[in-house]
């Protein structure tokens, strides 16, 4: 995008170092370190930098990706401006998880802020159907919706389907935290153990402080899975080339773009029906949150069937293909053109 257009980018935390936000004709804010996480004085302190900054270049839209509080941000500095703004639901916008505290919609504070934020942005996208008919269930509506799934660099993510022989490899990739569920996924892998010689790499950042380590232990299976912690992303493609499923078990998801990546290198996608895996995962491998057991069963019936497995892969791939990464950047390209012409 940043080909195309002047991009200022006023983001609310440090990002991490990425070639393409040096080049192109790309610019970065960063807050006043001292404002930690208050978001409030963050929101004024951007809306302030905004106007100025558009006193000396114009901006012709805003957009804002996340609601809390990057959204309310955009479409406040569009109404002061009188230019149209964007707003992109990413993950759990619209949906609150009080049992494991998880999610924006809190408060009726909040969720009348959330609603405002919608229905008063030019244009609304979220990553999946699954996360508009969420936000619809939770009482917010908005017409118009686009629906822009975040697609991957198929040249990087190549197609090289793993040879299933032996050992069986999984991975499971997510933060090791309650909305990903990794508990369902080492239930889910230890009763696959029991008949098939199975092997899993768990990569993600642990935030639980070693409870889901001593779960596996509980099961019997913390030998079988390596634990690699935080990878560079750069590192996720050489893994998925040497998987034949990916497990993904969370409560919530926007879309979970692993899930795309991992489409695109013909791993099996097997999981819970959100995001993603809930408007395009097969019923072979999807289940409901939580269900271990169904979970494993579908995975059982489906290594015995190589011809249904080659089927997946080259239908998930033909996907990606169609959704990559290219293809996003058109779809957003095309959004603001439509928004500043408007």
């Amino acid at each position: 995008l940043g080909a195309l257009y002047d991009l200022s980018i006023y983001s609310f935390s440090r990002l991490a170092s990425h070639p393409a936000l040096g080049t192109n004709n790309c610019t970065i804010s960063y807050p006043p370190a001292s404002f930690g996480n208050n978001s409030l004085l963050k929101i004024l302190f951007y809306l302030w930098r905004i106007r100025r900054d558009h006193a000396q270049r114009a901006f012709s839209a805003t957009h804002g990706f996340w609601i809390m509080s990057q959204g309310i941000t955009a479409v406040l500095a569009a109404k002061m401006l009188r230019i149209p703004s964007i707003v992109s639901l990413l993950g759990g916008d619209v949906v609150y998880f009080p049992t494991i505290n998880y999610g924006s919609v809190r408060t009726v504070a909040h969720k009348k802020m959330i609603t405002w934020c919608i229905k008063n942005a030019d244009r609304v996208t979220v990553l999946t159907r699954f996360q508009e008919q969420v936000m619809k269930a939770n009482g917010i509506s908005r017409e118009h919706v686009a629906i822009i799934p975040f697609g991957v660099n198929i040249t990087q993510f190549s197609f090289r389907p793993h040879a299933t022989s032996g050992r069986l490899e999984f991975i499971f990739i997510g933060n090791l935290n309650r909305v990903k569920d990794p508990y369902t996924a080492i239930r889910t892998f230890s009763l696959l153990t029991k008949n098939r010689d199975c092997h899993l790499t768990v990569v993600g950042s642990d935030t639980l402080a070693g409870v889901v380590q001593e779960y596996a232990r509980s099961l019997n299976v913390y030998e079988r899975i390596e634990w690699k912690g935080k990878v560079r992303h750069e590192t996720i493609p050489s893994l998925l080339h040497s998987t034949d499923f990916l497990l993904l078990t969370s409560l919530f998801e926007g879309e979970a773009v692993v899930v795309m990546e991992a489409f695109a290198c013909g791993v099996i996608v097997a999981g819970t029906r959100v995001g993603l895996l809930a408007d395009v995962g097969d019923d072979d491998v999807t289940v409901e949150s939580g269900d271990a057991i169904g979970l494993a069963d579908k995975i059982d019936r489906l290594i015995s069937q190589p011809e249904r497995l080659q089927e997946m892969r080259v239908k998930n791939r033909k996907l990606a293909e169609d959704y990559s990464i290219e293809w996003t950047c058109s779809e957003f390209s095309r959004l603001y053109e439509e928004v500043v012409k408007k």
